[in-house]
């Protein structure tokens, strides 16, 4: 039981991607129903070393997320000894902020990974000034580095004073981003 527990993250992350018009995402709380007798004794260490390999494994795939990853185990008779079912879902909810975009004014929390950055509604996160396009560029993390593309915005993207366009170009902590003319220094938090 305990083997089939710690291989099930890669297969289930996967087999619950679906495309978001930010790009592949996934399901963020899973529920894993087990037989009570491959349960060795209280779930909660498991459960937390599942969600960190979940909340892991979807950074390094550059999966967006919709809320917190969760992982819950849950005894059934009904499920055969050896074997688990998964209920994988999204369910909405605040996500940690993984870096920020900072300027002399302002100051940016991105906490999904694969972020909309523009003025609309539908950002994730929202700059609210005329010049900066509705839909303007996306930040996302991926195998250990962060990325930024242009989305055909009206006034441009600019990365340490280069021009962004739609190949993703890696950023670096402390880098300096221009949308339109708002300037951003881009800071990681270091332990997220």
């Amino acid at each position: 039981g305990q083997f089939v527990l710690e291989h099930w993250t890669s297969l289930e992350a996967d087999f619950a991607r679906f495309d978001h018009e930010t790009g592949p995402a996934t399901a963020n709380q899973y529920t894993l129903l087990v037989n009570p007798k491959d349960l060795d004794a209280d779930p909660v260490e498991l459960e937390q070393s599942l969600t960190e390999e979940l909340l892991r494994y979807t950074t390094d795939q550059g999966l967006r997320l919709e809320g917190p990853c969760r992982v819950r185990i849950e005894g059934s008779d009904r499920v055969a000894p050896g074997s688990l079912v998964c209920h994988a879902e999204v369910v909405p909810g605040r996500i940690p902020a993984w870096a920020k975009l900072i300027s002399a004014n302002i100051t940016l929390e991105v906490g999904h990974n694969r972020a909309l950055v523009g003025r609309g509604e539908e950002a994730d996160v929202r700059i609210p000034l005329q010049s900066v396009s509705r839909r303007h560029a996306l930040i996302w993390r991926e195998g250990g580095r962060a990325f930024i593309v242009d989305l055909g915005s009206s006034n441009g993207t600019m990365l340490d004073g280069r021009r962004v366009g739609e190949e993703p170009v890696a950023m670096d902590h402390g880098s300096m981003v221009v949308l339109a003319e708002q300037s951003f220094r881009w800071m990681e938090e270091r332990d997220a």
